[in-house]
């Protein structure tokens, strides 16, 4: 059968269309991917997305363009995996097709959708939004996607040693970020914070995974900042390091799913640059009043997740991964992460809580059974 994914920012494409692209394909589906417009896009989507084996990729292009090439595709069943429900209504609409979501949290037209996710939390969470429309059908808790994605990554990656004092030393995991702006500030920002933190612990061994959307002709600079930048499977090197620091977002999940504790920053600094959308994006971007704007905005967001900016903790509604948000500086997160490094009591409480916390593997097949079922069903 024909099957059309949506799908949008890079931890949405990498983490739940890639795996839910491979297990269609081995039942012998066709798959359409269509690539929305997105405020979080790396720029690099289209060029990632071309190595998934797609029988048909179509976007990135604006919402108009979009619109329009939806309304004339023809498809068997639509399933959503991130962005505006309206384009998955679109296409459906036109295409006479079920359509499937799969999401971390409410997005308003989840009652045309038969709607999936990954934890029973969410999946309440979900419900209680959608509890007050008589058109909604109870969503269901499959599993994470990224846990599945995860799987799909081989290979081993080697820290490097120097001498037998590094060789013993622990191993911090830096994130750069998927987005150039993001990247363009965190390499000043990391690179203090490793300095500081040498200072206090050495010893300390220092890697960078780079995101696969983010061009590895980056890596001088890196290299140039002492940051051993490195682009791999996320899962492989991992699960080789014994603390992260990192940016919120899905990668949050992965450290779940490989046990491995971390500190979540959001500096202010960065806070600036991360777009928003709808009328709050726009005003966010006008003169004086728009950094107002925008910090209202973040807050408000975080409300709903009793203040944690991880995934982890939203799951677990408690802290697991360390966290810090707002005016901190490079000196305050290497103290923190330090601090951490040092307490191997509680490096090995957080891992052994987070890989409890992580569930079974399976949602991509879980999800394609759904997809199967809703099209037998037309």
């Amino acid at each position: 059968m024909r099957v059309a994914i949506l799908t949008n920012g890079p931890g949405e494409l990498w983490g739940w269309a890639r795996p839910v692209i491979m297990e269609l394909r081995k039942r012998g589906h066709s798959v359409s991917l269509w690539l929305l417009p997105c405020q979080f896009a790396s720029g690099a989507e289209r060029v990632v997305a071309s190595r998934m084996g797609v029988d048909k990729l179509e976007g990135p292009s604006s919402s108009a363009w979009t619109w329009r090439a939806l309304g004339q595709e023809k498809t068997d069943c639509v399933l959503q995996l991130g962005g505006d429900l309206l384009f998955g209504r679109r296409i459906a609409g036109c295409a006479g097709a079920p359509l499937i979501c799969y999401a971390y949290g409410f997005k308003k037209g989840m009652e045309h959708a038969r709607t999936f996710t990954a934890y029973p939390s969410m999946a309440s969470s979900i419900n209680s939004r959608l509890g007050a429309n008589s058109k909604a059908v109870s969503v269901g808790s499959i599993g994470d996607l990224v846990k599945d994605s995860l799987s799909l990554e081989a290979g081993a990656f080697a820290w490097d040693a120097e001498g037998d004092a590094k060789s013993r030393g622990r191993r911090l995991l830096l994130f750069p970020g998927s987005r150039p702006a993001i990247r363009r500030l965190a390499v000043n920002w990391l690179s203090t914070v490793v300095q500081h933190l040498r200072a206090l612990i050495p010893e300390v061994r220092i890697g960078t995974l780079f995101s696969p959307f983010a061009p590895e002709g980056e890596f001088p600079l890196w290299v140039d900042a002492g940051l051993n930048p490195v682009k791999a499977g996320a899962g492989a090197v991992m699960r080789t390091a014994d603390y992260a620091l990192t940016q919120p977002g899905t990668n949050t999940l992965e450290m779940m799913h490989c046990g491995l504790p971390a500190l979540v920053a959001a500096p202010m600094d960065f806070l600036r640059v991360i777009p928003i959308g709808g009328l709050g994006g726009f005003a966010s971007r006008l003169p004086l009043i728009g950094p107002l704007v925008k910090e209202r905005g973040i807050r408000r967001n975080l409300k709903r997740y009793n203040g944690f900016i991880s995934w982890p903790n939203r799951v677990a509604n408690r802290t697991l991964l360390d966290e810090a948000m707002g005016e901190v500086t490079p000196e305050e997160l290497a103290l923190r992460v330090a601090e951490s490094l040092k307490d191997g009591e509680k490096l090995s409480r957080v891992r052994r809580d987070l890989l409890a916390l992580s569930g079974e593997p399976g949602a991509a097949l879980r999800l394609c059974d759904a997809v199967e079922e809703a099209e037998q069903k037309r």
